[in-house]
């Protein structure tokens, strides 16, 4: 791993009045003096200096998990790919997550051309197509694609120069993809370092291709759960991690969302009337004294009566 870098695409120098941009800077200290409090700044760091300076040069930015600053509250989509060196077949593997709900799971396998070098990257670049696939099956005009293999981004953006017929297919593929109206944002995620859906793609990416793999997802969930939208995702998880089936948990991803929410007494009202409150149970209350409830509400901010109406009309949309 080599030293942090920081690239710095758009800053200013306070001591010299000057815009600062697309250079590169060995801490965070001097990279602040750059970027601090400057409207508009543009960086990012680093681990290697190439990687910096092709971001400066235009590189599409990729996300790294890690610093958890992607979209939590859309559709995600991991990817992988595997490759056996005996049969010369390659497989590819898709998770489809939403607020933690495993929603879908595809994989399949391929041969590969033993004269062209590209092994699991084809699998890889399939897992990424299904799962944009899924998406627009789906309506989505957002997705997160987690990748540890950086050509995911850099093939479909058209970053890497496309020398194998497998990534100029992909290439237009999800050129196709982002030109109908879907934004792909594209996520960094280290392999084999415990991240559960991670581990869950690569796990069946190796069993379409009968390679042993460590039962990171059976030992996961030997003391913790999992939650899936159907019985079909349960036994897809049951077949690499069948000792862990207790904690395979079905669970509907349209499930509503019942909030906490504090109200306090207005004027008139005692202290002793302040409580916490779950969505449902002031609606359950309503039903019986619903001129108390109408009072209460009124003490709601403006984000908890936006919060509360979305929760009516999700209820009105499951009825």
């Amino acid at each position: 791993m080599g030293k942090k870098v920081y690239a710095i695409k758009e800053g200013f120098n306070s001591n010299t009045n000057e815009k600062i941009e697309n250079i590169i800077v060995g801490t965070w200290a001097e990279c602040l003096k750059y970027v601090k409090g400057v409207k508009g700044a543009k960086y990012k760091s680093f681990e290697y200096r190439i990687e910096a300076e092709k971001f400066l040069n235009g590189a599409p930015i990729i996300l790294d998990k890690i610093d958890n600053n992607y979209p939590k509250d859309i559709l995600h989509i991991y990817v992988d790919g595997s490759y056996n060196s005996q049969t010369m077949e390659y497989s590819y593997g898709m998770v489809a997550v939403r607020d933690d709900v495993v929603l879908h799971i595809e994989s399949g396998k391929g041969n590969s051309d033993p004269n062209k070098n590209i092994r699991q990257i084809a699998g890889e670049l399939e897992g990424a197509v299904k799962g944009c696939q899924y998406a627009q099956s789906l309506g989505e005009k957002k997705v997160v694609i987690f990748h540890d293999y950086i050509g995911i981004c850099y093939h479909a953006t058209g970053f890497w120069d496309r020398k194998e017929e497998s990534s100029k297919q992909y290439y237009n593929k999800m050129q196709e993809f982002m030109k109908s109206g879907i934004e792909v944002i594209f996520v960094k995620v280290d392999s084999h370092t415990g991240d559960l859906f991670n581990e869950l793609v690569d796990e069946k990416c190796k069993e379409r291709l009968a390679i042993k793999s460590d039962k990171v997802v059976e030992k996961w969930l030997a003391s913790k759960t999992i939650n899936v939208a159907s019985k079909a995702v349960r036994d897809q998880i049951y077949s690499i991690a069948s000792k862990g089936e207790a904690n395979i948990i079905i669970k509907d991803p349209n499930d509503i969302k019942d909030s906490n929410i504090k109200i306090e007494p207005n004027k008139k009202q005692n202290k002793e009337q302040s409580r916490t409150y779950l969505f449902s149970e002031i609606v359950q209350e309503y039903k019986i004294n619903h001129e108390d409830i109408n009072s209460l509400l009124l003490n709601l901010s403006s984000d908890e009566k936006t919060n509360f109406i979305t929760y009516l009309l999700k209820m009105i949309n499951v009825k």
